[in-house]
C-alpha cells in the first residue's frame, strides 16, 4: 500500500511538473520577441523567485532556466524557417535573439546545421540523428528513441497529433523523466557530484592575440568569485591558486590532487568581432569522466558579460547540485559596472597586479584610475588599486610606506562608503590600520568581531600575521586549519600555519610543513621570501639560502628584507667585506626614506651581532619612521634578549601593544616557544 502511496506521489509531482513546463512555454511564447525577456522575466512572471525556479526546473527536466528558454525559442525558430519564406536574421528577432550571429550559433550547435539549411532538408533529415530537446517531448514532439523507423518516416503525420498529445503532456513527461532523462545533453541528475569542491582552472585564450590574455583570466576569475559566494559549495580554489596552471603539463588527476579537489573546470575563450564565446567542460577528477560541457556566447557589452558570468555559475551550481540561496544569488548577479570600457581596464589592471613587480605594480595603478575615472561607484577597482598601493608599501619595498597608506585609505574608505557590507573592502581596511597606523584597539575590535563570525580571506593580514603579532599562535593555527579546507593550495596559508606552529614550539612540525609545500610554492615570491627568513629562525640555513638565491635571480624586486638576508649569511660566513656592503645597501635605503622597513632590518642585523646599543638606535630611527615591521616588535625572536631593557618596554608602549592589554613576551614564554 505504501508503495502505492509512493508512486501516486510521484506521479503528482511530475504532473505538476507537466503543468508548470506548460505555464513557462506559454509565457516564453507570449514575450517570444522581446529579447530582454529573461530569466528574472519568467520567473517574476510565474510567481517564483529565480533560484526557486532554477532548482524545480533542473530537477524535474534537467536544464537550467536559461537553457529551457533558449531551446523553446530555438525550437520556434525552426517551425518559423520551415514555414515561412523570411531570413534567418528576421527570425532571429522574432524568437528573442538580438544577435543573428550568436542566434546562428546557437542553432547550429543545438540542430547541428544552420539555419540556412532548413529548407534543404525533410522531415526526416530534421529528426534523424539527435536527442529531442525536454521542450520538444513537453508539446508533444515524441522522441525517436521511442519511434521506429516506420513512425520516423510519418514524423509530419505525427505533428498533427501533437495537439493531442498535449492533453496527457503529464504522462509524457513521466515516461521521459524515467527513461530518457539521461539523454540530456547536462545528463541530469545522473552526473549529481557527491562532494562540492571545484577548481577553475584559466580559461585558454584561443582568440589569436596574446595582448587580450587579461580578458581570458578576467572571466576565469569573475566565474571563481561568483562561485565562492555559493555556500553549498564546498570548496572553491581561488584563482591566485589555480593561475600557476596556465601552462602546464599536469595531467587532471594531479592537477586535483594538489588543489585538494573532486572537480575541475577547463575552458576557453573566443572573440569575433563584438562577441564573446566560452566553451567550458567539468571533469570528475577521480575517474577523468566528462561530466558537463557547454558553449555560452554573448555580445561584448558589459551587461551581457556580466550575465554571461552568472549563466556559467548557475550552470556550474546545477551540474554539482550546489542550492544557490535567493540572497546568494543576489550577489552572483550584482552589477559590478555598467561601462563596458571601465571593466575592460579593470581586467587588466588586475592582470598587471597578479604579475606583483614594480612594473606591473605602476601599470596596474594607471589602469585602475581609467577605470574610477570611468565609473566612480566601481567598487572592485577600488579594492583592486588599494590593494596595489597597500602591498607596495610593505616589505616589498616599492612605494613610500606613508604615501601608499593615503592612497590606499582613501580609496578603501570611499569603496567602503559606496558598499558598507563590503567584508573584502573592510578586511583591506583594517590590514592597513594595523600595519601602518598602529590603531591596535580598533583592530582588536575588528579581530575579536571575526572571531566570532569567521571570514574566510586567502590573504589573512588580521586572523594570522595580527594573532601571531599579539602572541595568539593557536587562534592563528585555527584559522589557517580552517582556510585551508577551503583552498589548499595557497602558499600564504601554509607559510602563516608554519609559522604559527614556530611560535607555538612545535619546531619539528613547522619544518616538516615547509619542506612539504615549498615545491608546491617555489615559484611564488612572498612564500620564497617568508619561508627563508623562518628557516632562518629554524636554523636551516643551507634551506634558506637557497631559497635566498633564487629570490635573487628569478625575481627583479630587491626589497630591504633580502638585503638583510644577504648581510647576515655573509657576517656567518665570515665574509665581513660582502657583509659592510649589504648593510650600506640597508642605511641607503634608509636614507633615500625607502619603503619595506630598512630602519627596522638593520637593527635586526646588529641583534645576530649582539651590538644591542645600535639595534636600539635602529629601533628607535624605525619607530620615528613609522616603519610597518614594528609591528613584529612583540615577536620577533632576534630582540628576545632586549625584552627586559626599559628602552625596549618605552617602544612597546609606544606602538600600541599595551593599549590592548597585551604584555610584553617573558623569557619563560620565550623559552617554552624555542
Amino acid at each position: 500500500m505504501s508503495s502505492d502511496n509512493n508512486l501516486d506521489k510521484e506521479f503528482q509531482e511530475k504532473s505538476m511538473g507537466g503543468t508548470l513546463v506548460e505555464k513557462l512555454t506559454k509565457e516564453i511564447e507570449a514575450h517570444l520577441n522581446n529579447d530582454q525577456f529573461g530569466v528574472d522575466s519568467l520567473a517574476q512572471a510565474v510567481g517564483m523567485s529565480r533560484s526557486s525556479l532554477h532548482r524545480k526546473l533542473h530537477k524535474m527536466v534537467g536544464v537550467s532556466t536559461s537553457q529551457f528558454i533558449r531551446e523553446y525559442r530555438l525550437k520556434r525558430a525552426l517551425e518559423l524557417l520551415r514555414e515561412g519564406n523570411i531570413t534567418a536574421s528576421e527570425v532571429a528577432y522574432r524568437v528573442g535573439f538580438s544577435s543573428a550571429t550568436y542566434f546562428s550559433t546557437s542553432f547550429h550547435k543545438f540542430y547541428g546545421y544552420t539555419p540556412g539549411e532548413v529548407k534543404s532538408r525533410d522531415a526526416n533529415e530534421l529528426v534523424e540523428g539527435r536527442e529531442p530537446s525536454i521542450l520538444e517531448i513537453n508539446q508533444g514532439m515524441p522522441s525517436h528513441v521511442a519511434l521506429s523507423k516506420r513512425q520516423k518516416g510519418n514524423y509530419n503525420k505525427s505533428l498533427i497529433l501533437s495537439v493531442l498529445l498535449i492533453a496527457v503532456v503529464s504522462t509524457a513527461f513521466f515516461l521521459y523523466s524515467t527513461t530518457s532523462k539521461k539523454n540530456v545533453e547536462t545528463k541530469g541528475m545522473e552526473n549529481l557530484i557527491e562532494e562540492k569542491s571545484i577548481a577553475v582552472l584559466p580559461f585558454k585564450n584561443w582568440t589569436g592575440d596574446p595582448n587580450l590574455e587579461y580578458i581570458s583570466d578576467g572571466m576565469t576569475d569573475a566565474v571563481i568569485s561568483r562561485l565562492t559566494k555559493i555556500n553549498s559549495i564546498d570548496k572553491v580554489i581561488p584563482f591566485t591558486s589555480t593561475i600557476k596552471y596556465k601552462e602546464t603539463n599536469r595531467t587532471t588527476q594531479e592537477i586535483a590532487t594538489e588543489l585538494g579537489v573532486t572537480n575541475l573546470l577547463q575552458g576557453n575563450l573566443q572573440i569575433s568581432g563584438e562577441q564573446i564565446k566560452i566553451n567550458l567542460q567539468m571533469i570528475d577528477s577521480r575517474t577523468n569522466d566528462h561530466l558537463w560541457s557547454e558553449e555560452y556566447v554573448r555580445e561584448w557589452r558589459s551587461d551581457e558579460i556580466f550575465k554571461m558570468q552568472t549563466e556559467v555559475v548557475e550552470g556550474i551550481a546545477a551540474n554539482m547540485n550546489a542550492v544557490i540561496a535567493d540572497n546568494e544569488l543576489d550577489n552572483i548577479q550584482k552589477v559590478p559596472t555598467k561601462s563596458k570600457q571601465a571593466y575592460s581596464y579593470y581586467l587588466q589592471a588586475e592582470f598587471q597586479k597578479n604579475k606583483a613587480n614594480e612594473l606591473s605594480y605602476s601599470n596596474a595603478i594607471a589602469l585602475y584610475e581609467k577605470a574610477i575615472a570611468i565609473d566612480p561607484n566601481f567598487i572592485d577597482a577600488y579594492r583592486g588599486q588599494a590593494t596595489v598601493w597597500s602591498f607596495g608599501g610593505l616589505v616589498w619595498g616599492i612605494y613610500d610606506e606613508q604615501e601608499a597608506w593615503r592612497n590606499a585609505k582613501k580609496l578603501l574608505e570611499k569603496a567602503l562608503k559606496l558598499d558598507p557590507t563590503n567584508k573584502e573592502v573592510e578586511e583591506e581596511l583594517y590590514s592597513g590600520y594595523f600595519f601602518y597606523d598602529w590603531r591596535f584597539e580598533e583592530v582588536e575590535k575588528y579581530y575579536q568581531r571575526i572571531l566570532k563570525d569567521s571570514f574566510i580571506d586567502n590573504t589573512p593580514s588580521i586572523n594570522a600575521d595580527y594573532a601571531i603579532k599579539t602572541g595568539r599562535y593557536q587562534n592563528a593555527l585555527n584559522a589557517m586549519n580552517e582556510v585551508i579546507l577551503t583552498d589548499s593550495s595557497s602558499g600564504f596559508l601554509f607559510f602563516f600555519k608554519a609559522e604559527a606552529l614556530f611560535f607555538l614550539g612545535k619546531t619539528e612540525e613547522a619544518l616538516e610543513l615547509l619542506n612539504n609545500t615549498y615545491s608546491l610554492h617555489s615559484d611564488n615570491w612572498f612564500y620564497l621570501r617568508e619561508s627563508a627568513k623562518l628557516n632562518y629562525y629554524l636554523k636551516e640555513y643551507q634551506k634558506s639560502k637557497k631559497q635566498l638565491h633564487k629570490l635573487l635571480t628569478q625575481f627583479p624586486d630587491y626589497p630591504p628584507i633580502l638585503m638583510w638576508l644577504n648581510a647576515v649569511y655573509a657576517q656567518m660566513d665570515g665574509d665581513t667585506v660582502d657583509a659592510s656592503k649589504y648593510l650600506v645597501e640597508l642605511e641607503s635605503k634608509y636614507e633615500n626614506r625607502s619603503s619595506g622597513s630598512p630602519a627596522w632590518f638593520i637593527a635586526l642585523f646588529y641583534s645576530t651581532q649582539k651590538n644591542y646599543e645600535k639595534t636600539f638606535e635602529w629601533l628607535q630611527r624605525s619607530y620615528e619612521r613609522h616603519e610597518v615591521e614594528m609591528t613584529w616588535l612583540r615577536e620577533e625572536p632576534l630582540l628576545a634578549p632586549l625584552r627586559n631593557d626599559p628602552r625596549y618596554i618605552s617602544l612597546y608602549d609606544k606602538v600600541g601593544f599595551s593599549s590592548i592589554g597585551i604584555p610584553i613576551k617573558t623569557s619563560s614564554e620565550i623559552n617554552s616557544s624555542n
